[in-house]
């Protein structure tokens, strides 16, 4: 009896566009509402306007990083792939609304945007692939 041995790698299977589809738009979804808390609750009660740009990278690294998740889950591989695209999908359509928009939505630094939806997106595909 012999025991054959392979060293080489078999390719993974490509993306499932589907399910980063359904990442990003549960990570647009919750953005949408977690500004819409955040704005109402700044507006009703004494807030400190500094915090602001905080919380906005904090709604962005929760929206990517549950998009992230919801992705990988889905797909049930390649986490930190799924997640990745989510996040860099996220920060494409922020882009664009800020390009659209008379004004712009820049509220802080774009590298610290590009930093959170690239963390929470891996670290989110990363953590929905463990949990299968």
């Amino acid at each position: 009896m012999s025991l054959k041995l392979s060293t080489a790698l078999k390719p993974q299977s490509s993306l499932n566009w589907i399910a980063i589809f359904y990442g990003t738009l549960l990570a647009v979804i919750t953005s949408i509402i977690l500004i819409a808390i955040g704005g109402t609750v700044m507006y009703y009660t004494v807030f400190n306007e500094r915090f602001i740009p905080v919380i906005g990278l904090g709604i962005l690294f929760v929206s990517v990083f549950l998009g992230g998740f919801v992705s990988s889950r889905k797909s049930g591989k390649m986490g930190l792939i799924h997640g990745l695209a989510v996040g860099i999908l996220l920060l494409i359509i922020t882009v664009l609304f800020n390009i659209l928009l008379p004004g712009g939505i820049f509220g802080f630094p774009i590298f610290k945007k590009i930093l959170a939806s690239l963390v929470g997106g891996c670290l989110g595909g990363i953590w929905g692939v463990g949990q299968n």
